[in-house]
Order: C-alpha cells, then structure tokens, then sequence
C-alpha cells in the first residue's frame, strides 16, 4: 500500500502542475534552439505577387520558416541572392551554385478576382540542374497559409524522403483568470508551428488529456464537471460534445484507437482506477484490468490490437503493453524511478514517455526491437510527449526560465525548439494525425 500512496501522490503532483501552469494562448512562434550540424541549403526566393494590394500571408516566408523549424533546412536570405527568377527560364543554375545552395524554390503569385489567387511554384536541384517538382492552385486569399503548409509538406517530402508535418495540427491546454478572481480553461487547436489557435472547448473547471481521432475530426478530452472528471468527445466542425461516463466515480485519460472502432479511457467506476474500452459502434464498455493497484494513461498501439499504459502493479509506476485479444500484460520498462505517459511511434518501432531519473523528468524513446532506452531532452520537468505522425518529431510540455512552454524534439534527440507564449504557460499537447 505504501508503493501505490507513493503512485497516487505522484499522479497528485503532477495533476496540480498540469492545472498551475494553463494561461490564455495566441499565437505561438517556434523558436529552433538546436539543430543539425550539417544542413541542407535550400534558397526560397520571395514569390513574385503580381496584383497591388499587400497580400495577408506571404508564402515563401511561411515555407522558409517550416523549413527552418525541422533543424535539417539552412535558407538563404533574400538580401544574398544575385538574382530571383519567377520562372523556369529565368533560373541560372550557376547563380545558386556559386552561393553553395543546393535546392532552389521560386514562385508567383496572380490575382484573379473576387479575393482569389493562382500560385504557382517549382522545387529545383540545384547540383543536378534540373526542376523536380511544381505546379499551381488557386486559392482564396486567405487560404494561402494552407497552401504554403502543403507547398512545404511536398518539398520536405522530395528532398527528404519523409512526409511533411506542416499541414497538421496541435491541441493544446490553456487557463486565464478571470475578473470574478477564477480561471478559464480553453482546448485550443492550432497549427503545427502554433499560429491560428482557436478555442474549440472551454470551461470554468480545468481540462486535461486532449487526444485525436484517428481521422482528426474529433477530439477527446477530460474535464473536471463539479466533483467528478467526465470524458467528453467533441466533433470539430459542429463543436458537438459527447461524454462517456459511468454511473459514478470519474473518467479521464482517453485514447482513440488508430482504426476509429475504440476509445480506450480510465474509470473509477468500480472504485479502482482501472482500463476500459468503449465501442463506438455499440455503445457498450468492457473493462480490461482488476486489481488493487492504479491502472491509468492508455494508449493505442498503431494496429489497434494492444494498449500501452501506465500501471503500479510492479510497486512503481511502469509502462505496460496488453495484447485486446487475450487482456494479458507485458512489463515494458525496468530502467528509471518511474515511467510514465507512453505513446508508440507511427511506425510502431518506438515508444516515447516520461522518464524519472534522478528526481528529473525527461523525454525517452525506447526501441521497442532491442529495449535500449535514449533520454532525448535535457529539460527537467517534462510532461505529456506526443508524436507527430510522419514519426520524426514529438511536442511536450516542460519548463523554461520559469515558464511552461511547449517544446520540440527530433526522435533521434538532434532537433530542439521551443513554443513560448508571452501571455502564460501553455500544456497538454497533442499532435494531430495527418488531416485532410
């Protein structure tokens, strides 16, 4: 009993730093604070705008700064270039290779009327001379930053080999206070490199453990309804809101399982914080462990077929894996004080959680093939890791110069950048899947 207090207070601890360090959000600029030491170099040359009045976005700016935000891309300013074409037959190869640029992007811009635009853009390599991608859209005005995010998803794609993450989204946690001297908690959704947040959700009770559908048009979440922690399911697009919940006790941590049939979620229905399954087709719930220790933190596997969570059974909180077909469990992690908040890559190779050592919290990834273990921040209070769906990067939450800021690190721990709101501390991130 003494181990599973030691767990309870842990989880308590953690609870009142989740709900001391929510602020109003806006948006958010990501600054890279650690790269790699070699980079691509890669010249995007501002896209040639060919109407009068001043456009709201300016998309070469947009790809140049997604770029950048990987910690791979090295851009050349706009002030060093000896020239910049608008088209193919304005492109001098020789131009770019005197400036040691390896990749070349140009674009422009053509309005056509009733607030619309044609874009037009092509990728060049630079040391092989040749174009290797391009095309045109037409989009509204106010559309442009999404179609910078999908002109450098392609781009980031081509050179890499690895599928962009720009087009995706990040939910998030916020709290303000409020005249009458209580708080405002908001779910906010934003994209991946944290501009256009909107509040999506919002309470006077605190909001924990936002988590995606597997096709990004739904989000779960918990929220403190009285004395009770309620799930809550939220369509995006109506701002319908579903709860599941038992007959008494509380519910929280859900998980959408990656093939849309299940949400995976903690009840204290029984008495004991335990696992259950919910089934969206049939409405009913099956629970998945019975024991006297704390059960809580699910989360699916990419097949849908097994759960990692979180569990004290083994006398400190541990990660475990349980196989849905048979409900038999596998301890996973032996290393550390405790292990906490798993989640697995998109790929399934990897697991990423919490890591306590030495009284700090880090970010780990595990191989799941050889067990082995990378420690992939050098923060010290980290929470709530989620990975971004291409499997390259994840977003936390942690603490820097006193203020709790979302971060960023590369899964082989190369990259680092930082999300800062100059309004309050902003938690509880979640990475979207790849939307439509």
């Amino acid at each position: 009993m003494r181990n599973q207090g030691t767990f309870v207070t842990s989880l308590i601890a953690m609870f009142m730093l989740v709900c001391a360090s929510l602020v109003q959000a806006e948006d958010l600029d990501i600054v890279v604070t650690r790269g790699y030491d070699t980079k691509t170099k890669i010249a995007i040359v501002p896209f040639y705008w060919q109407g009068g009045e001043a456009l709201p976005e300016q998309v070469h700016d947009i790809i140049q700064q997604n770029l950048v935000r990987t910690g791979r891309f090295e851009t050349l300013p706009p002030g060093n270039m000896l020239t910049q074409p608008t088209s193919e037959d304005t492109v001098f190869y020789r131009d770019w290779r005197l400036l040691n640029q390896e990749y070349l992007v140009i674009g422009s811009i053509e309005p056509l009327g009733d607030q619309r635009v044609k874009v037009s853009f092509s990728l060049f390599d630079v040391v092989q001379g040749q174009r290797m991608v391009g095309g045109n859209q037409t989009v509204g005005v106010f559309q442009l930053r999404d179609l910078a995010h999908s002109v450098s998803d392609l781009i980031h794609e081509r050179i890499t080999g690895v599928k962009g993450i720009f087009s995706t989204k990040v939910a998030f946690v916020t709290r303000r206070p409020t005249t009458a001297g209580e708080f405002e908690y908001r779910l906010q959704v934003a994209d991946a490199d944290g501009q256009r947040a909107r509040t999506v959700y919002q309470s006077t009770e605190p909001i924990i453990s936002p988590t995606w559908s597997h096709t990004g048009k739904r989000v779960a979440f918990a929220n403190k309804v009285g004395n009770r922690w309620k799930v809550f399911v939220q369509e995006l697009a109506s701002g319908k809101s579903t709860s599941i919940n038992g007959p008494r006790g509380y519910t929280s941590a859900p998980s959408f399982s990656p093939d849309g049939r299940y949400l995976a979620y903690v009840s204290s229905t029984s008495g004991n914080p335990e696992l259950y399954l919910y089934n969206f087709s049939t409405g009913d719930s099956t629970r998945l462990t019975q024991n006297s220790y704390i059960d809580t933190e699910p989360s699916f596997s990419p097949d849908s077929k097994s759960l990692v969570y979180t569990s004290a059974r083994g006398g400190s909180p541990q990660i475990y894996q349980m196989d849905l077909a048979t409900q038999q469990a596998e301890r996973l992690t032996f290393e550390g004080s405790q292990n906490l908040k798993a989640q697995f890559s998109s790929d399934g190779q990897y697991l990423v959680f919490i890591h306590q050592i030495d009284g700090r919290f880090h970010v780990a990834a595990m191989n799941l093939a050889t067990r082995d273990i990378r420690v992939l921040t050098e923060t010290n209070l980290d929470e709530s890791p989620s990975i971004a769906p291409n499997g390259t990067m994840l977003v936390y939450a942690t603490k820097s110069r006193g203020r709790g800021v979302l971060a960023w690190v590369s899964l082989d721990g190369q990259v680092t950048s930082e999300m800062p709101s100059i309004h309050g501390d902003v938690i509880e991130p979640s990475w979207s899947p790849y939307l439509n």
